[in-house]
């Protein structure tokens, strides 16, 4: 019962530290000009459940942070298209990291797991306008996707491993 305990406690930090970062951003300037760029600094807590959870973690994160998240800023569609992208980028991830856990890196998790977030967003948003002329920021999103994935996943690299030698040393 007691690890049962600490593992909604893990999911409620991890969540609660994806929430805090979204805040953080937001607030931030956008870093260039286009719709829906941003550096995703939110994903860091689905990365790092991804790494030392697991799937089901990684999925509870995303799903639990997104929908409080798109509730706080109170918007129906930014609701519609965090969630979404959020849930198709961490299944990519899920995916990739099964299939290449041996080869891929949390950084090259990240960076996959950008891009799919910006294309499955334009896709999201072109339900709402229709109009097929969204998809010109397609080539740029995914420019984008390239060095803030590699942000975040170094950022959640980093903190994974650092919590791993915590997690280790407390079970000791």
């Amino acid at each position: 019962m007691s690890q049962q305990k600490n593992l909604i406690a893990d999911l409620g930090v991890l969540v609660s530290i994806g929430l805090i970062l979204s805040i953080i951003e937001a607030s931030f300037p956008p870093i260039v000009p286009l719709p829906g760029a941003r550096l995703g600094l939110a994903n860091i807590a689905t990365v790092i459940a991804l790494l030392l959870y697991g799937p089901k973690f990684a999925i509870e994160v995303t799903i639990l942070r997104t929908l409080i998240g798109g509730l706080l800023k109170g918007s129906v569609i930014g609701l519609f298209l965090g969630f979404s992208a959020g849930i198709a980028s961490t299944l990519v991830m899920i995916v990739v990291y099964e299939l290449l856990m041996n080869v891929i890196s949390p950084i090259g998790l990240s960076v996959i797991g950008a891009a799919t977030h910006n294309i499955t967003q334009l896709c999201a948003a072109f339900l709402f306008i229709s109009h097929t002329g969204i998809f010109i920021y397609a080539p740029y999103l995914l420019l984008i996707s390239i060095p803030t994935g590699l942000f975040v996943g170094f950022a959640s690299a980093r903190v994974s491993s650092a919590l791993k030698t915590h997690l280790k040393e407390t079970a000791a």
